[in-house]
């Protein structure tokens, strides 16, 4: 009923639609096809090689790779987006199956103003409680930084010398750090992406000799991880990233939130570059290198591009409730977030 609701919108609304579609088709000129000339001359054609963009790569540190988040010994069920700093309520007994940190679990010394302390302490109270915030399960995207600091699996790096690509499989997100000098989008640019927050955000890099600072804005407002630790879109993230070890990655992140924090908040994260994985193998995470290995590891993702089926959705008052079998084939999932801010 609502697709078919939305194609009889469209049909009366056309050139509505058309005009908003417009900036974005306008990016592409119609040049029309190639000449006869280029066509007769195909099998003659010599393609320029990537010798010299290959030489521009060759003078960045190697982060290719998957690459799985490291914890502290001690650390208890989780993920939490900084769990050296994260208060563990009593765990479950050894080898008890958990998927997500245990309700009352919360970081310590984020620095929230008082409201939104306040908000903090009152969502954390929610999870005891039985209550859960979190719309990843609804089939929305982690987004940044939850995909960087929370993912539960490895994620992936990919480079070229113009922009870097981080891909989160299980969280359905991907960002691209852009390393060709490019500048933050200006409002309602679509060329540059200025078309307000976005899961990924936007990402701009440069090389400071081994070090990748990456300075990322315009993204959705939502929650660090699970326990739930809120940010609004005005989140202004800072890294500072390098190997520090053949397979070991640094990620050092300055937070800045007008909206919630009072100051920057620093978390460092530490990740290690793990193989791909074998036919049959089973568990979350890839086998790492033995220690002190100088040999790099090399492992890719194999691709989930199969469409999301959410097992809950968000009520009004936005907590989960369980989505019945009957219920997915009336209505389609829920594709975006009512509200940036949490």
């Amino acid at each position: 009923m609502i697709i078919r609701s939305l194609f009889a919108l469209a049909a009366l609304t056309g050139s509505i639609l058309l005009s908003v579609e417009e900036p974005a088709r306008a990016q592409i000129p119609n040049t029309g096809l190639p000449s006869p000339e280029v066509i007769s001359n195909a099998d003659h054609f010599q393609p320029p090689k990537l010798s010299a963009y290959a030489a521009k790569l060759a003078e960045q540190p190697d982060m290719t790779g998957l690459w799985a988040a490291m914890s502290p010994k001690g650390a208890g069920h989780g993920p939490t987006f900084d769990p050296v700093h994260t208060f563990y309520p009593p765990q479950p007994p050894a080898g008890e199956a958990g998927f997500g940190p245990i309700p009352g679990t919360y970081i310590k010394g984020i620095p929230y103003n008082a409201e939104y302390q306040r908000k903090y302490q009152d969502l954390v109270k929610e999870t005891t409680e039985g209550k859960s915030r979190d719309d990843f399960p609804a089939c929305f995207p982690y987004g940044v930084p939850r995909m960087i600091g929370d993912s539960p699996v490895p994620i992936e790096i990919i480079q070229t010398p113009d922009v870097m690509l981080w891909y989160a499989n299980y969280g359905r997100t991907n960002r691209r750090i852009f390393l060709d000098a490019r500048q933050h989008p200006t409002e309602g640019d679509p060329t540059t992406g200025g078309l307000g927050p976005s899961y990924s955000g936007h990402s701009i890099g440069h090389w400071e000799h081994n070090v990748l600072v990456v300075d990322t804005i315009n993204m959705v407002g939502g929650y660090f991880d699970e326990t739930p630790a809120p940010y609004s879109d005005q989140l202004h993230l800072v890294e500072r990233i390098r190997l520090i070890d053949t397979n070991v990655l640094e990620d050092q992140m300055t937070f800045t939130d007008q909206v919630t924090m009072t100051a920057p908040w620093v978390v460092t994260r530490y990740f290690q570059r793990v193989a791909g994985r074998t036919p049959g193998m089973t568990g979350a995470t890839p086998p790492a290198p033995p220690p002190g290995s100088r040999n790099v590891v090399r492992g890719y993702l194999t691709l989930g591009d199969r469409p999301c089926v959410p097992n809950v959705k968000m009520d009004a008052n936005g907590f989960q409730v369980a989505i019945l079998p009957q219920e997915l084939d009336a209505e389609p999932p829920q594709t975006a977030k009512p509200n940036s801010n949490p």
